[in-house]
C-alpha cells in the first residue's frame, strides 16, 4: 500500500473535506464537546472531531478513522503546549528540535513543546485512531508547574530559551486515574457555565496527574537499566490496551526494541511476573467483570476472550480463581483475583 504525503492544513481544508449529514459510524462518547464534525476526506478517510475552547486552553477529542499508510507533514509552527492521550491506534511522530521519535501507542500520553514547523506524522491505514488533545498557553503552563522540582526547573529553562522539549523521552502509561478522568470528559452532559467549569477542572487535573508522573522517573533495579525500564513500562502498558489480542514474545519484543531475552528476564525483574501471566490476569479479571457486571453468557465470554471452545475457558478460569465462570457469575462466594 502506497504512503499517502500529506499537509495539515490540506487535511484540514474545508474545501477539500465533505462534510458528512448521514451519523459517523463512529461516534465519540457523549457530547462533552461543543462542536462536533463529522469529515471525510477523499485521501485519509473519516474524521471526527469534537472542540472546545476556553481560556488558557483548546481541547480536541478526536477519532479517526485512516483509510491507507499516511505521512502527515505540519507546517504550522505553534507557541503552546500540546499533550496528547493517545486511547486508540498508533502514530510515530518526528519533531524539529526534538533529538528523540515520539512513537505513540494506544494507553500512552506525552506532552512536546515545539515551537519551530516541520514535524512529520507517520500513521497505518487500516486502523481506528481515538486521542484526547489539550493545548495549553505556555505561559498558563509556565506558572502552573511551578519550580520547586528539577523536572519543573528544567521545563521552565528551556521555555525560557524557547526551546522544544517533550515531558518524556519516551511515553508513559495512562493510569486508571487518568482513564477516568478521561471518560468524565469525553461523557460529561452538564450545560451551561456547569459544564465549562466541570470540563476545565477535569482537564486540569488530568493536566496535573500527567505532570506528576512525569515528575517522578521511571525506576529501574539493579539489573534493568533505566532506559530499557522505560521500554518495558510502554510495553505493559501496550499489553493492558491490546490483552484481547494474540501476542507472541518476537512481537512484543519488536514492539519495545528489547530483545527477547531482556523482555523475559526485565519484565520479570521489574512487575515481578512474566508477560504472559501478565496477560492471563488482564484476561482473567476482565472475563470476571463481564460475569459479574454485564448480561453475557459463559459461551459468549469465552468467544470474547478468544477460546474455540467455552469449556477450555471454563478450565483458565477456574485454575485462575478457583471457581468456574457459572459459579462466580452467580456471586456464590466472594473471590480475590491472585
Amino acid at each position: 500500500m502506497a504512503t499517502m504525503v500529506l499537509n495539515a492544513t490540506d487535511l484540514f481544508d474545508f474545501e477539500v473535506i465533505e462534510s458528512l449529514n448521514k451519523p459517523s459510524p463512529f461516534p465519540l462518547a457523549g457530547a462533552s464537546i461543543k462542536s462536533a464534525d463529522a469529515l471525510y476526506h477523499p485521501k485519509a478517510g473519516s474524521i471526527q472531531l469534537k472542540h472546545a475552547g476556553f481560556p488558557h486552553l483548546q481541547l480536541i477529542d478526536m477519532r479517526w478513522d485512516i483509510a491507507s499508510d499516511i505521512e502527515l507533514h505540519d507546517t504550522v509552527p505553534s507557541n503552546s503546549i500540546s499533550i496528547n492521550f493517545m486511547l486508540e491506534g498508533t502514530i510515530d511522530s518526528r519533531f524539529r528540535g526534538l533529538s528523540h521519535d515520539l512513537n505513540m501507542r494506544a494507553g500512552t500520553h506525552n506532552l512536546i513543546h515545539t515551537p519551530e514547523s516541520g514535524h512529520t506524522n507517520q500513521m497505518k491505514g487500516g486502523q481506528s485512531m481515538a486521542s484526547l488533545l489539550i493545548g495549553l498557553d505556555r505561559d498558563f503552563f509556565a506558572a502552573a508547574i511551578g519550580s520547586d522540582d528539577a523536572w519543573s526547573e528544567q521545563i521552565l529553562t528551556e521555555l525560557h530559551h524557547d526551546r522544544p522539549f517533550s515531558g518524556v523521552r519516551g511515553v508513559q502509561t495512562i493510569t486508571p486515574q487518568m482513564r477516568h478522568l478521561i471518560d468524565d470528559i469525553r461523557s460529561n452532559k452538564a450545560t451551561g457555565p456547569m459544564r465549562n467549569l466541570l470540563i476545565q477542572s477535569r482537564v486540569l487535573e488530568l493536566v496535573a496527574l500527567e505532570i506528576d508522573q512525569f515528575r517522578k522517573p521511571v525506576a529501574g533495579s539493579e539489573t534493568v537499566p533505566p532506559h530499557e525500564a522505560e521500554k518495558l513500562h510502554q510495553l505493559k502498558a501496550y499489553l493492558e490496551a491490546t490483552f484481547l489480542e494474540e501476542h507472541t514474545l518476537a512481537q512484543l519484543s519488536r514492539y519495545c526494541l528489547l530483545n527477547e531475552f531482556k523482555v523475559k528476564k526485565g519484565f520479570k525483574e521489574l512487575f515481578d511476573t512474566t508477560v504472559f501471566n501478565y496477560l492471563r490476569k488482564l484476561r482473567m479479571e476482565y472475563a470476571g467483570k463481564l460475569l459479574r457486571h454485564c448480561s453475557y453468557t459463559v459461551d459468549e465470554v469465552a468467544a470474547m476472550l478468544g477460546y474455540e471452545h467455552s469449556q477450555h475457558f471454563s478450565i483458565a478460569y477456574k485454575k485462575y480463581t478457583g471457581l468456574t465462570p457459572t459459579h462466580y457469575q452467580q456471586g456464590k462466594k466472594s473471590v480475590v483475583m491472585a
